[in-house]
């Protein structure tokens, strides 16, 4: 699966992070893998099958941390959205300030920070 990340394909790369969905349990080197992915992919769909795969392992706190420290390094407003969703979805309070990074960006487009907003105001 990890080989198979590193392949030009991003349909290759699709469906070694589709394999790590049917794990109970994902080891370290797999969600550092997922995590790698979500931040260094190319492709928008990779990057957002990698996020997907990612969340099954939210209660570990490495994963935790990593995708907060995800949310200001994205700049596809659909991986941004997704991000701060999960965030919104898992309770995590913590994810305030990196959300609001991409709240006060001008890179972020309106609808995005529309978005970003409403999820903050769930979280706080």
């Amino acid at each position: 699966m990890i080989n198979m990340l590193e392949k030009e394909s991003a349909t290759e790369r699709l469906k070694a992070v589709s394999l790590t969905q049917g794990m109970d349990e994902a080891s370290n080197k797999v969600t550092n893998a997922l995590l790698q992915t979500l931040n260094g992919d190319e492709n928008v769909n990779v990057r957002l099958a990698a996020l997907e795969a990612l969340k099954p392992y939210v209660k570990d706190e490495f994963v935790r941390a990593s995708l907060i420290r995800s949310i200001p390094e994205q700049e596809s407003p659909l991986v941004q959205i997704a991000l701060a969703e999960l965030m919104v979805a898992i309770q995590e309070k913590s994810s305030v300030k990196a959300l609001e990074k991409v709240l006060h960006s001008n890179k972020t487009p309106r609808d995005v920070k529309k978005r970003i907003k409403q999820s903050i105001e769930v979280l706080i």
